[in-house]
């Protein structure tokens, strides 16, 4: 701030009254002159950086973690591979009927008479080594009910007969299978039946993850996903093949086994970190087996959560900008309101500030935000004034001239 010298002022000042009229001019000048406009001094936000994240990722065939709500991948291995899924191929199959047959909340859906076609699929699986359930003919079940058998128990035949009874044929199904998963953005994923049994079944870790966060976002399919066994009158009761389901956090989502594809799993987790609940997805393909699978999984959820990290982004009254006037007038620029959130693994939040230019004795414009970015998110947080930039009073306007011509 520049320094004066308050005699000099005294004496200017005096000098001018003396003068009388002949300084009415002066006065006039000085009093309507403009003053100068007051620039910002910014006080950057302190940049964050958490650290970097440590992954168990199986060392074998293909995975990845990621959260549920969002693309985002934490951690992988062969992210972009493409290789057999076997039965997570019956999530798509769930996922298309009900774009075709919704089930409303609270409802079982459509009832389904069993015919003697559902009842001879029972024979043509188990001669395929493959998971089955009774259908009767003549049977009554409900869309809900057989969704959750195919979900849970992993019942190729009720896979089958869901599509047949929503599309008319096998063929029909998989055209509109085609159709949804282009609709989703799901154009890596091929499908070559409804079970899981075609090597045309086929995805990514990357694409899997999309399809898990699609089947959490269905509440049928989520909710089946996460039974740790269901029970259908007159067909029986199934435990949940996933041996993880309920552990750990663990709530769904669907196993897949075939000699081509090795133990696969489609798996989704509830964390809940710092009192946030905190929703993840995952999958692992081509394991040696189911345990080891669990295992491996329990193992991956565990380090995953611990690269979670609550950072506080701005916090309420922090300053961001500060102006000061050389006749004493001041204002500053705050936050306004405290700014958390919760992220994983390494995030670096940089604060870019834009505090503009005042001019003193007009009121303050709004106080705008503050951007941060981190991660892949993006943040404006609303800023506010304190102080207020008053004008210079008619002292100082009139000695500045003064000042200017005889110096400090």
């Amino acid at each position: 701030m520049t320094r004066r010298r308050p005699l000099l002022r005294s004496v200017a000042i005096a000098a001018l009254v003396a003068l009388g009229a002949s300084t009415l001019g002066y006065s006039a000048f000085a009093a309507l002159a403009p003053v100068p406009a007051a620039e910002p001094h910014v006080q950057a936000l302190p940049e964050l950086v958490t650290p970097a994240p440590e992954v168990s990722i199986p060392g074998y065939g293909a995975a990845a973690i990621g959260a549920a709500d969002r693309r985002q991948v934490f951690a992988s291995r062969g992210l972009d591979e493409v290789r057999p899924i076997a039965s997570i191929t019956k999530v798509i199959t769930a996922l298309v009927v009900l774009d075709a047959h919704p089930v409303e909340e609270g409802s079982s859906g459509a009832t389904i008479t069993l015919t003697q076609a559902d009842s001879d699929l029972v024979a043509r699986y188990r001669a395929l080594n493959g998971t089955t359930a009774p259908a009767p003919a003549g049977a009554t079940i409900t869309q809900r009910e057989v969704i959750e058998l195919m979900m849970v128990a992993s019942a190729n035949n009720y896979a089958e007969t869901l599509a047949t009874w929503a599309f008319g044929s096998v063929a029909d199904y998989l055209t509109a299978a085609r159709a949804w998963l282009d609709a989703h953005d799901l154009a890596s994923i091929s499908v070559g039946d409804t079970t899981g049994f075609s090597l045309l079944n086929r995805a990514s870790p990357r694409a899997l993850l999309d399809l898990g966060r699609l089947a959490l976002a269905d509440p049928v399919v989520a909710a089946a996903a996460a039974l740790p066994a269901v029970t259908v009158p007159g067909i029986g009761t199934y435990e949940n093949r996933n041996l993880i389901v309920g552990v750990d956090g663990v709530t769904g989502l669907k196993t897949g086994t075939l000699i081509e594809a090795g133990a696969c799993l489609l798996f989704s987790a509830r964390e809940v970190i710092d009192g946030e609940e905190v929703d993840v997805v995952g999958v692992v393909l081509a394991g040696p087996d189911h345990p080891t699978v669990a295992d491996d999984v329990r193992t991956l959820l565990a380090s995953a959560r611990d690269d979670f990290h609550e950072i506080t982004i701005a916090t309420e009254g922090q300053l961001v900008a500060r102006y000061e006037t050389e006749w004493g007038a001041s204002a500053s620029l705050h936050v306004a309101e405290t700014v958390a959130d919760l992220v994983w693994g390494e995030v670096r939040a940089i604060g870019v500030v834009r505090a503009p230019q005042l001019q003193p004795g007009v009121p303050l414009p709004d106080p705008g935000s503050v951007t941060v970015r981190y991660g892949d998110r993006r943040v404006s947080i609303p800023l506010e004034w304190r102080g207020a930039l008053e004008g210079p009073d008619l002292a100082w306007r009139l000695a500045q001239p003064l000042e200017a011509v005889w110096g400090e």
